[in-house]
């Protein structure tokens, strides 16, 4: 299309039936295509199924500004290219400018409340204003997170594990909210068969989602069912996937398989089956230690963006791949779920590496949520470091803290 066509508002009508599912979809504006596409990939976003609701009827506009003029316009439906604009003015590509932090807070309203008084050590507070929030409100994920925070807080982790699961008893259906349950129960490191028959659900519904064959995979090994792992990791590995949706996903599941594969082996695993299988798919086993952090979100047609600083003063993300000290950003994913893998070969070296997340496009999906998990390998065993988050504000930032 000439670039004149691909500017201005796009305006479109959607009804989202009480299944969560999308029913119409009306578009106008820009260029014919460009609404006809931008319909298409609304008729495929799942929404939080309310069961009882009526219908809703959703009206949502897409404002299109050419690139030259703003290279990524959060307020467009579909994030614009990353690379850099070679005859725009600003920054070269070796130093490319950064997202804006307007020092917006990540979480507003009730959650917010909660989570303002856990930081500031007023505990029974927190735990007040969440076991009365989910009193009038018992069926509002938001309010089982902050409950399930402030009873964590309280080192109640039995009743924060029985708050999370109701989440899994609320919307069975839903693959999303059924892994978003499953991370934070992984946190608690409790109520680990839940965690594993949660994730299993979740694949058997939504099979074209990496996350859910990287997270099942992940928390057989953390139940020692190394070869149940492995059986996991290749299934993902074999499952096809909506072409260019997770981008990097391929080289992400590939070193998956070789790592479990390695705490396979070191494990009991019988050597020749094991390498049988890495060797058809054309995948090698992992064999130096590596730090990884895997950035995941749980909703759908929205980005979030990893971001990695090291005491050096190196800064991975989006249009920064690598750290000079060592590490890679594999690739971005704007389209919703993830993964985002940046991997250290070796041991880390630069130390302590501050890590946090971008809401960069929060899209018609409103808050996310999800998990960055820390994975470790020394050469024969895996360690986790699992830090769920929700982020409710458009272009704000999250700190999820350092690793050393």
């Amino acid at each position: 299309f000439a670039q004149p066509m691909l500017a201005g508002v796009l305006t479109t009508q959607f009804l989202i039936e009480p299944t969560g599912i999308v029913k119409t979809v009306t578009a106008t504006g820009v260029d014919p295509s460009v609404a006809s596409c931008v319909a298409d990939v609304i008729k495929t976003i799942e929404f939080p199924r309310v069961p009882g609701a009526g219908s809703v009827e959703v009206h949502y506009p897409f404002t299109f500004r050419l690139a030259s003029a703003d290279p990524r316009s959060p307020a467009s439906g579909e994030p614009a290219p990353r690379d850099p604009v070679p005859d725009a003015p600003g920054p070269s590509p070796a130093e490319p400018a950064e997202p804006e932090d307007r020092g917006e807070p990540p979480l507003t309203g009730k959650l917010a409340q909660v989570m303002v008084a856990l930081h500031a050590g007023r505990t029974e507070q927190a735990l007040v204003l969440a076991k009365r929030w989910h009193a009038q409100a018992p069926g509002d994920v938001l309010a089982l997170v902050g409950l399930g925070e402030a009873l964590e807080a309280t080192h109640d982790a039995r009743t924060a594990a029985r708050i999370y699961g109701s989440i899994i008893d609320l919307f069975p259906a839903r693959a999303d909210l059924r892994r978003f349950a499953g991370e934070r129960l992984e946190r608690l490191g409790t109520a680990r068969d839940l965690v594993v028959d949660t994730y299993r659900r979740a694949v058997a519904d939504r099979p074209d989602h990496v996350t859910g064959h990287r997270l099942l995979a992940y928390a057989l090994v953390r139940s020692a069912d190394y070869a149940g792992a492995f059986a996991a990791i290749l299934a993902g590995i074999d499952q096809s996937y909506p072409a260019n949706r997770f981008r990097g996903a391929e080289r992400v599941l590939g070193e998956d398989a070789g790592l479990i594969a390695a705490a396979y082996l070191a494990h009991g695993g019988e050597r020749y089956a094991v390498m049988h299988e890495l060797t058809q798919r054309q995948l090698g086993l992992a064999a130096e230690p590596s730090t990884r952090f895997v950035l995941y979100w749980e909703t759908d047609a929205n980005d979030v963006d990893l971001h990695i600083r090291d005491r050096r003063g190196g800064h991975a993300w989006y249009q920064n791949m690598h750290l000079p000290s060592g590490g890679e950003l594999y690739a971005d994913i704007t389209t919703g779920y993830g993964p985002e893998c940046f991997t250290i070969d070796g041991t880390p070296n630069a130390g302590p590496y501050r890590l946090s997340l971008h809401y960069y496009s929060q899209g018609p999906m409103g808050y996310g949520m999800g998990l960055l998990q820390i994975l470790r390998f020394d050469g024969k065993d895996l360690t986790f470091d699992d830090r769920p988050y929700v982020i409710m504000t458009d272009h704000a930032y999250v700190e999820l803290g350092t690793y050393q």
